[in-house]
């Protein structure tokens, strides 16, 4: 079975973790906002932790370092400036590999 790398396509997947008081219509605000950019492959929230709900992604680059952190900069600028510190973390990566889901291999793999 092959199996593909985030840099195949390369996906940045991640987490942003939100304090229980940021509920989920505001990170439903959030979502739908994004959801209108096509680099986001997948985005969904779930519960984090016992106090922490989090919002969940795959987002499209081109695979390089710059790409990366100017994605990550903008992002937690504007999560921090809406949500102070109701934004308790991240965890996010840029290569992961995916065994099913997120999209249709190319032909040849």
């Amino acid at each position: 079975m092959e199996t593909l790398t985030s840099k195949d396509k390369n996906l940045t997947l991640g987490l942003w973790k939100f304090h229980e008081r940021v509920g989920h219509k505001d990170l439903m605000e959030i979502t739908k906002e994004w959801a209108k950019d096509d680099n986001y492959e997948l985005l969904y929230i779930r519960k984090v932790s016992k106090d922490q709900n989090g919002i969940g992604f795959a987002y499209k680059t081109d695979g390089s370092k710059k790409a990366y952190d100017k994605y990550f900069e903008e992002t937690t600028d504007y999560l921090k400036r809406k949500f102070g510190n109701d934004l308790v973390g991240w965890d996010i990566g840029a290569q992961a590999t995916l065994i099913k889901g997120f999209f249709t291999p190319r032909k040849g793999l």
